[in-house]
């Protein structure tokens, strides 16, 4: 068995087609010598998947705006790489439970996910890592010894405002978008890296576009 180190790009939230007009080229930049590559949800144009193909294969879910754009897809999957086991989601939950969530995120400026990693990790089991994405900020922490990672998001409401529409949804999320911290706003991808020794995950910053 080759000790070869597996690289794993991460990719969550493109909007492409939806508020972005294409992929980015800095995030195949940054994805450049992936093994494999994981989408997170959102994709919301095919075209996303067939340019992220053209640097490795590609694994995605369903986000919540992908149906709308005609888009079926799991919403969860399980790859094994290197005998290290991923769980991959979108990360949106019901109605019931994401609207408090943001209500209290909003009322405290900070991210208030009422459990939503302890879900995760139940709706897997005994993963090595859970990748999700949805809510557009970078999250590296763990739950009950499984590691949870998401970069962040390709799209950020600041490059197109949320303020500028019409009611208050908008613009109590941009005041939330600005409890974070600036990089934190900042769009980006990732790469996990899996090895003899274990696994890695890291952000990477994008340019603003």
């Amino acid at each position: 068995m080759t000790s070869r180190t597996v690289r794993i790009g991460v990719v969550a939230d493109t909007h492409v087609g939806e508020t972005l007009p294409v992929l980015p080229e800095s995030v195949l930049e940054a994805l450049a010598g992936s093994d494999l590559i994981l989408h997170a949800g959102d994709i919301t144009c095919l075209s996303v998947l067939d340019r992220l193909g053209e640097i490795a294969p590609v694994v995605a879910v369903q986000g919540d705006h992908d149906r709308d754009a005609g888009i079926d897809l799991p919403t969860a999957r399980i790859i094994t790489v290197r005998g290290r086991r991923i769980g991959l989601a979108h990360g949106r939950r019901a109605r019931a439970i994401e609207m408090p969530a943001a209500g209290l995120s909003l009322a405290r400026r900070r991210a208030v996910l009422l459990g939503l990693h302890r879900s995760l990790r139940r709706q897997f089991g005994p993963v090595d890592l859970i990748v999700h994405g949805h809510l557009h900020m970078p999250v590296h922490t763990e739950v009950r010894g499984t590691r949870v990672f998401s970069p962040g998001a390709v799209y950020i409401p600041e490059v197109r405002e949320m303020s500028e529409k019409t009611g208050i949804k908008g613009r109590a999320y941009m005041r939330f978008r600005e409890s974070l911290a600036p990089d934190e706003r900042l769009p980006a991808v990732g790469m996990v890296q899996v090895g003899p020794d274990g696994l890695s995950c890291e952000r990477i910053i994008l340019p603003m576009p």
